[in-house]
């Protein structure tokens, strides 16, 4: 399953999430003490949601004003669990308003965020675990990125102005289940479908065609229907409006999905993406996935997919690095493969010896993803090998140079100078040219010392 790495494509809603942390970190004084709660990753259904010491702890802090329930989890959360997939964030709709859920956070002393306060939106972080509360609202008006909003009380109405019906799934702490526009069985039957009309929802907010496409390759059994079709469409254009680092971020989505290749195999959904992102020309790199072995596969992330999508011996990938502005450690794992692309070596990356040279040289990482990178571009390789050599590197010990500066200084009188910096790096040439050997004996030789 393609992964992104924490440290490196961070999507807007991590970003945020680190940030939220690091306050967190610092005003550890407001946060209500709680116990150590199970990981939101061990999440497989709604009662082991219900179960976290820190849902409760929520739900205490802010159901318990009235009889009448004012919380509930929506979206994604209730949509993973009932389709048995794993939680990465908890949502939950409130009745309160934000002046209410404020009031009441502060009076309790819970450590909060106003993420986004004008649309009715804060963060609460108990145990690590993010909470986005969210009052309900409806849509007054939009310009296709941002809206206007009038908070309200009345649940279906919040409902309608989702995106999805399998969107619009909200539970109790109890584990019921209200679905006004029965996403529900949407969610069973494979039915990704707008809530109302189509066109509406799109103009609401243009990156939900992105949206849309995430979430027919992910659920889906059905082809799309042709009033979908022609509102996205009608509103393609719209994209343009929406900042590049949201359409990225959302694309980023899409290919963390497992299925993720599925999206280049359906006709209309590829001729869209290519409309949004016309450089990722080799999309049909993909197309024999389904052969190749699942270890290769499950060294996919999201650098390597979107190397193997744009790399050609053009500018074509450096553009789209450019256009979308990477940061530099992105840019430069992907332009690691563009270099090692233009240069490809297909024998050399397959021997051992010639692999921990390379993996010394660069870092092991860097080359099972040219691995995995070449069995996608490469004319001709053999999947047996590639498995074997990524085993091989995952349990590499990289050697260790023996030379030290200090043994330099004590042996043969180097001082603290360029002269040693230079010396240190003619012999750990020759080390690994001599297949990481070296004798002592012969550094006078190598370093030309009487």
């Amino acid at each position: 399953m393609p992964t992104q790495d924490s440290d490196d494509l961070l999507s807007l809603e991590e970003q945020q999430e680190q940030r939220m942390l690091e306050l967190l970190d610092k005003f550890k004084s407001l946060v209500i003490p709680h116990k150590q709660s199970t990981p939101i990753d061990t999440i497989k259904n709604l009662q082991d949601l219900k179960n976290l010491t820190a849902t409760k702890s929520i739900f205490s802090i802010l159901d318990n004003q009235e009889k009448s329930n004012k919380l509930k989890f929506v979206g994604g959360c209730v949509r993973k669990l009932l389709n048995k997939e794993m939680v990465n964030d908890i949502d939950i709709a409130t009745s309160l308003t934000p002046d209410e859920l404020k009031n009441i956070l502060i009076k309790k002393k819970v450590f909060f965020i106003e993420t986004g306060i004008a649309h009715g939106t804060i963060t609460v972080i108990i145990n690590k675990i993010k909470f986005e509360i969210t009052t309900l609202r409806k849509d007054v008006s939009t310009d296709g990125r941002h809206a206007n909003v009038e908070f309200i009380s009345d649940w279906e109405t919040d409902a309608k102005r989702r995106d999805f019906t399998i969107n619009a799934i909200y539970s109790d702490l109890k584990g019921e289940i209200y679905d006004p526009l029965d996403g529900l069985t949407d969610l069973k039957n494979g039915i990704v479908k707008f809530i109302g009309d189509p066109n509406e929802r799109i103009k609401e907010d243009y990156l939900r065609i992105l949206r849309y496409f995430r979430f027919y390759t992910q659920y889906s059994k059905h082809k799309h229907d042709i009033v979908t079709i022609q509102s996205i469409k009608k509103n393609l254009n719209g994209i343009t409006k929406i900042s590049k680092e949201r359409i990225l971020d959302e694309f980023f989505k899409i290919l963390n999905l497992k299925n993720f290749y599925e999206l280049f195999n359906d006709e209309f959904s590829c001729s869209v993406i290519l409309t949004i992102f016309p450089q990722l020309k080799y999309y049909d790199r993909f197309r024999s996935i389904k052969n190749i072995p699942h270890r290769i596969i499950s060294r996919l992330n999201i650098p390597l997919i979107l190397s193997i999508l744009l790399i050609d011996k053009s500018d074509n990938c450096e553009f789209f690095l450019y256009k979308y502005k990477f940061s530099n450690k992105n840019k430069n794992k992907i332009l690691f493969l563009l270099n090692k692309y233009k240069e490809i070596n297909i024998e050399e990356l397959l021997d051992e010896q010639k692999l921990v040279k390379l993996a010394y040289l660069n870092n092991t990482a860097e080359i099972i993803d040219w691995l995995v990178f070449s069995t996608f571009t490469a004319e001709k390789i053999d999947f047996s090998i590639v498995e074997k050599r990524i085993s091989f590197l995952d349990k590499l010990i990289l050697p260790v140079f023996p030379i030290t500066a200090d043994y330099l200084k004590l042996k043969y009188n180097y001082s603290e100078s360029k002269e040693l910096g230079l010396a240190l790096k003619k012999l750990e040439q020759s080390w690994i040219d001599n297949e990481f050997i070296i004798d002592k004996n012969e550094i006078k030789n190598i370093l030309k010392l009487g």
